[in-house]
């Protein structure tokens, strides 16, 4: 895979998507920067990374074999990879993936995932995938509710070269089981780091809180919440929140 290496960028899925717009990059590309000035997170939050201490990417990848209606098992085989190099570099810890789109170590954030996609004639034409792993980072800003770092559980550096060239290992062997339609098994995979999952938690749904298990996700990636009666409900990302 191709890796451009940026020194300072506001958002490097803003850059990625600039390259596809100029029909500028027609392969696999990881864009990877020192500094994101303007990072963006899942449904409009910031992603808040110190300079030289983070992996800060974005990939653009091209999964045309991918029906559009089947676009949240990309979702799961990038939170996969993640996960897979979280556990390769600290063995020792648990590592789950938080929906829809975090990597936590035990109950705290260490790395997120947002993925844009374009669909055409009902497959994914392209998707820009962008990625922060804390790494090095050992101090964060008060405001932030639960973050984590590698550094924190390693108590030592991290190479982060190699960490990415370690991640885009993990990237192509989940993105290849996609290709190949190994989705049983990717299904199988992400269920079993799921967080909080078959375990009682609470949750905000239309501003109120209830308690409900996480019993798993449908083919769209709601979330599908059983109540104390039994009753099983899907909700999207704008329904439901996990309460802090």
């Amino acid at each position: 895979m191709k890796i451009i290496k940026i020194a300072s960028v506001a958002s490097t899925n803003q850059y990625a998507e600039k390259l596809l717009n100029e029909k500028a990059v027609n392969s696999p590309t990881c864009i990877v920067t020192q500094h994101q000035t303007a990072g963006k997170g899942q449904d409009q939050n910031t992603w808040e990374s110190e300079a030289d201490k983070n992996l800060t990417f974005s990939i653009i990848c091209f999964p045309s074999f991918l029906p559009a209606s089947q676009q949240f098992e990309l979702n799961k085989a990038v939170a996969l990879a993640v996960s897979d190099l979280l556990k390769a570099t600290l063995p020792k810890e648990n590592i789950f993936i938080k929906w829809p789109n975090d990597i936590y170590i035990d109950d705290k954030k260490t790395a997120g995932i947002l993925i844009q996609t374009s669909v055409q004639n009902q497959s994914m034409k392209w998707a820009i995938i962008g990625i922060g792993i804390n790494v090095n980072q050992d101090v964060f800003p008060e405001y932030l509710p639960n973050p984590s770092s590698v550094i924190q559980h390693k108590k030592s550096e991290t190479n982060l070269d190699t960490l990415l060239e370690d991640f885009l290992i993990s990237f192509e062997k989940r993105f290849h089981q996609l290709k190949m339609k190994e989705v049983e098994q990717i299904d199988e995979d992400y269920l079993k780091v799921f967080y909080k999952l078959n375990l009682r938690s609470a949750f905000v749904v239309k501003g109120e809180r209830i308690f409900a298990t996480i019993r798993g996700v449908n083919q769209y990636g709601w979330l599908q919440l059983q109540d104390d009666d039994g009753n099983v409900v899907e909700y999207d990302l704008k329904q439901v929140s996990f309460c802090n």
